[in-house]
């Protein structure tokens, strides 16, 4: 099994540089990474799941350079990337979720797929892999939830409870 999931407002709260990074301006949006929060439980679950042999991949819609940032920011390491440049098509297209289960080593059916937006449940379900919808750090919540997710969590701790429970039905 594994895990794809998405950066910005599913690991980290990184509301305060989004107009920033709208308008591209990514010097300035790298001087306030260090004032980004990871959500209550995050880096316990990636260190969980990196401790477990669980392989684990970011899947973004930002550029490597800030995903690579953040990731050295709150000292995550052993993850997999893929970033926006990575693939040709983006999120709602399923290039992303595909790239990162290669990248994994792992088929659709072997993957969860967690993400804050109706992308994230777009670009899953059209690669055929589990998808949860992230509430924790959704912007709009009606609109993720109607994207119809596979399951939809709360917090972090709900996720960590799917994401082992689906392991030890295997």
């Amino acid at each position: 099994m594994g895990v794809l999931i998405d950066l910005d407002l599913t690991l980290i709260d990184s509301q305060l540089a989004e107009a920033l990074r709208k308008a591209r301006q990514w010097r300035q949006v790298y001087d306030v990474i260090p004032k980004f929060t990871a959500y209550d439980g995050v880096s316990e679950l990636l260190a969980e799941l990196i401790g477990r042999g669980i392989p684990v991949c970011v899947v973004t819609s930002s550029p490597q350079p800030y995903c690579h940032r953040v990731l050295d920011h709150f000292k995550w390491t052993g993850i997999q990337t893929v970033c926006y440049y990575d693939t040709k098509r983006h999120k709602p297209d399923p290039a992303p979720i595909l790239l990162g289960l290669e990248k994994l080593g792992i088929n659709a059916s072997q993957a969860v797929s967690v993400g804050d937006d109706p992308k994230d449940t777009a670009a899953a379900k059209a690669a055929r892999v589990y998808s949860v919808g992230a509430l924790w750090g959704a912007l709009d919540k009606e609109a993720l939830i109607k994207s119809g997710p596979d399951a939809l969590c709360e917090t972090v701790g709900d996720l960590r409870e799917l994401i082992f429970s689906r392991l030890s039905d295997r």
